[in-house]
């Protein structure tokens, strides 16, 4: 540490508690071998700490910095001092360069579990010792600077600190356990950020261990700053992303960056659970969610896509949020975003066919709004099959979004046809006007066909042969009974084509009058005249049902 290497007290080669005849002899004695151009005589500035380029400008200057009693505390924090007959033996050893002497003598002393009068002055050399950070090739530069912090702090939180501080100032002089446990760590606070070597995140770490009476006040008024600075940039992202929303994804990467030290600070000092930490990281979060909501709206409906801008930052928001609300909120927005960039590959195809697929659905829901016809459901068809084919010219035949456009068109145009039929079914039962029914079922029949020549998806290609075969057959059936091959006058009086008695009169048709060339004159005049007396007897029950009886007892006759 600079604050060691660099201590006024090493520069004029004193320990803490020199008098200030000493101090004067000292330094009138260092000017003369610098003057001199001399080595000056061995002192207490221990060479082995490091190199120490004293000149009379930095003796006079450290001399400068020990007038006062403020000054002095601030340096005796960061050099030793004789305050135990065992010191003495460890001094020499350092100036002779055995630190491992040094060590073993402050280590054994240190041992008990309470600081005491004996050995209060062990704790706080062997502290400065590991500060000095000549011990690394023993440990690492964290576990040297944990084991000093913890020495020192035991020390200042000791009874026997006011022996030391009597030593280093005037009795005059009114300190506290926690001014002087402060002044030590605002002094390491600030070198570890000026100079590094680890982070403010695990000295925070290491003083989350400690049991001494600063450590809440110390906590308190150092995250007071990150919060501040945290809550400045947050308002400066805000601004920003309201002048450039286009660049609302640049700035939420620039706060995620830049606060990330001064939160983790703020959590090695406080822990995840105080509600501070949690303010400022629930803060930090929702803003750079914000600025992704931002860019997301700002280009939502414009050819550039953002989306993964967009939950890059969700996902960042994410790693920052403590509280359960503002989580929540990141959830339901991640889960938008990445819905947007799974229907990607759709927009880009929509992209293509853009103007194809503006006219389809344009005019879709223009035919939606016709009544259904099957000249409607024709033209339809017609009207967007040029369309389609750009479309599967662009896209491919197998291509779901292509399948499901085209598949539109033929359920729409399905529907139209089936409602047409449906309701020409339920004419026919009332009105028994085969051929008006024959006249629609055959327009159906062409109109269906023209859907047949559109592709679909499996479940509507499905839906559609049936609906074919449906139509088809009804065709079948009404060109074969106005063709000569059905029962006119059989089939109005008992209701139903495919009634049994209506089924046995066509086989005697077929398997007895067939065979004769009477039977064969008697159905063709059959079938000249039954259609016109259907039509005038259709609605008369009494003559339908006398009808019904003879052909009942006639049926009985050719069956027995």
């Amino acid at each position: 540490m600079q604050l060691i290497k660099n201590n006024p007290y090493r520069t004029i080669g004193l320990l803490v508690g020199a008098t200030m005849a000493q101090q004067t002899r000292q330094i009138k004695r260092l000017k003369q071998f610098l003057d001199a151009e001399q080595e000056p005589e061995d002192d207490f500035s221990f060479p082995t700490l490091g190199q120490l380029n004293r000149t009379v400008d930095s003796v006079t200057d450290a001399a400068s910095k020990l007038s006062l009693d403020s000054d002095k505390i601030n340096a005796a924090m960061f050099w030793f001092y004789n305050g135990s007959h065992t010191d003495e033996p460890a001094f020499d050893a350092i100036k002779m360069g055995d630190l491992e002497k040094a060590l073993n003598i402050w280590s054994k002393l240190i041992t008990a579990s309470d600081v005491t009068q004996r050995n209060a002055s062990a704790y706080g050399n062997l502290s400065t010792l590991y500060l000095s950070e000549i011990l690394e090739e023993r440990n690492t530069k964290e576990e040297i600077l944990e084991q000093g912090i913890s020495l020192k702090l035991k020390f200042l939180e000791s009874d026997f600190i006011k022996n030391f501080k009597e030593l280093a100032t005037d009795e005059t002089f009114k300190t506290t356990k926690k001014d002087l446990q402060l002044l030590f760590l605002n002094q390491v606070q600030s070198e570890i950020d000026k100079n590094g070597g680890i982070t403010s995140r695990k000295f925070h770490e290491i003083l989350n261990k400690q049991v001494f009476s600063a450590k809440e006040d110390f906590f308190k008024s150092f995250v007071q700053k990150p919060i501040e600075q945290i809550e400045k940039k947050i308002e400066e992202t805000r601004k920003r992303k309201k002048s450039n929303p286009e660049k609302a994804g640049e700035y939420g990467n620039d706060l995620f960056k830049t606060t990330q030290t001064l939160l983790d600070s703020i959590i090695a000092a406080l822990g995840k659970l105080d509600t501070k930490t949690v303010s400022a990281s629930d803060k930090l979060a929702n803003e750079i969610l914000q600025c992704g909501i931002r860019l997301f709206n700002h280009f939502h409906e414009t050819d550039t896509e953002v989306g993964e801008i967009a939950l890059n930052l969700s996902k960042k928001a994410k790693s920052v949020a403590l509280g359960s609300v503002v989580k929540e909120r990141i959830n339901e927005t991640t889960q938008i975003f990445e819905r947007y960039i799974k229907e990607m590959p759709s927009r880009e195809k929509q992209k293509v066919i853009g103007r194809d697929l503006q006219f389809v659905t344009e005019n879709l829901e223009m035919f939606q709004g016709l009544t259904d016809t099957i000249s409607n459901a024709k033209a339809l068809v017609d009207f967007h099959k040029p369309k389609l084919i750009n479309i599967k010219n662009a896209l491919g035949s197998t291509d779901n979004l292509y399948l499901e456009i085209s598949s539109a068109i033929a359920s729409n145009a399905q529907g139209m046809i089936v409602t047409v039929v449906n309701q020409a079914q339920n004419d026919f039962l009332r009105n028994k006007n085969i051929h008006e029914f024959k006249n629609i079922i055959n327009e159906a029949y062409n109109g269906i066909t023209a859907i047949s020549s559109l592709d679909m998806l499996p479940n509507l290609r499905a839906q559609f042969l049936k609906n074919r075969e449906v139509i088809t057959g009804f065709k079948n059936q009404v060109n074969t009974a106005t063709t000569g091959s059905s029962c006119y006058i059989a089939t109005m009086a008992y209701g139903n084509y495919d009634h049994p008695q209506v089924m046995v009169l066509r086989q005697f048709r077929d398997e007895v009058l067939t065979k004769s060339q009477f039977g064969t004159w008697f159905i063709k005049k059959y079938y000249h005249y039954s259609p016109k007396m259907v039509e005038k007897m259709k609605n008369k029950k009494v003559l339908n049902t006398l009808i019904r009886k003879g052909l009942n007892q006639f049926i009985k006759l050719i069956k027995s």
